[in-house]
């Protein structure tokens, strides 16, 4: 018995002697590389996951032609969205518009150990009625289509993040950081092509509960402060399950600080992650996987 123990011991000892100087190699492999190269490595690793990374602010946000592009946006998403830990307030807006029906929709909320926020503009191929829109497959708009947007996140009450650009989903998430959906405000501005997009858009944001006073206009920009949705989207599981993602959630974030500890910048903290645990480092990135199944 004594002799089995011995062995174990040695055979742990020797475990962790090697770990040490592994991680050892890897922190100074890191501290070796400059910015440019950090960033630069760290976009070929997860631009096949529809993101890059902005190393200036220190956020990730998705690329212009990420694969989620192709499965375009469905209600069942963001329904199915808490089982797979994210967890989100959203306000999704639906108007008509030239022969079409059109969706421009936010979130904010934690995804995973991601604290972050996005806006997406999606259409169909005709005019929907009202019992269409929460079963109906939009596909992502063309280039032709696309909006300029803005987001700029408050956490506490105090600036977080903030992204803008020309875009179909533009979204600004930070790694690490647990917050609740609650405590996120997000200033959002949309900048529509004429005054007939921008007045369609406005006429079903105020039917949601908006008033002319929480908007501001100039011209075919409509800025506007998202804190909480007026349509409440969580069905009675889904409202049961929040707590344990969170929980979950809550639990990863601290994991996740306390592995990439040595280093304090998402960018380096991922390449770290990269190099000492590879499956966590694709898990952790994978942030809206389970938009898995193209439509049929």
């Amino acid at each position: 018995m004594y002799i089995l123990f011995s062995i174990f011991l040695v055979i742990a000892v020797f475990f962790v002697i090697i770990n040490h100087f592994r991680k050892k190699k890897i922190l100074c492999k890191i501290t070796e590389m400059c910015q440019k190269e950090k960033c630069h490595l760290l976009n070929t690793l997860i631009e096949p996951f529809g993101f890059c990374c902005c190393c200036k602010e220190d956020i990730f946000t998705s690329s212009f032609d990420a694969w989620q592009r192709e499965f375009g946006y469905s209600a069942l998403y963001d329904k199915n969205a808490p089982f797979f830990n994210l967890i989100f307030d959203c306000e999704p807006v639906y108007f008509h518009y030239r022969g079409k029906t059109w969706l421009i929709q936010w979130w904010k909320g934690q995804y995973g150990i991601n604290t972050g926020g996005e806006i997406g503009i999606y259409c169909s191929d005709s005019l929907l009625s009202p019992d269409q829109l929460p079963y109906h497959f939009f596909h992502s708009v063309s280039n032709e289509e696309i909006l300029d947007f803005s987001i700029e996140l408050y956490r506490f009450g105090e600036p977080f993040s903030c992204i803008c650009g020309r875009h179909w989903w533009l979204t600004v998430f930070s790694m690490g950081i647990f917050t609740k959906p609650s405590d996120l405000s997000m200033e959002i501005s949309i900048t529509f092509p004429n005054y007939e997009m921008r007045d369609a858009f406005l006429a079903s944001f105020f039917k949601l509960g908006y008033e002319p006073g929480d908007v501001c206009l100039c011209r075919t920009n409509v800025s506007f402060l998202f804190c909480s949705p007026h349509k409440k989207n969580k069905g009675f599981f889904q409202k049961l399950w929040v707590p344990i993602a969170q929980w979950k959630n809550r639990m990863l974030c601290s994991l996740y600080q306390w592995i990439t500890k040595p280093f304090v910048c998402s960018y380096d903290r991922l390449l770290y992650l990269y190099f000492y645990l590879p499956p966590a480092f694709k898990r952790l990135i994978s942030i809206r996987k389970y938009k898995g199944k193209r439509r049929k």
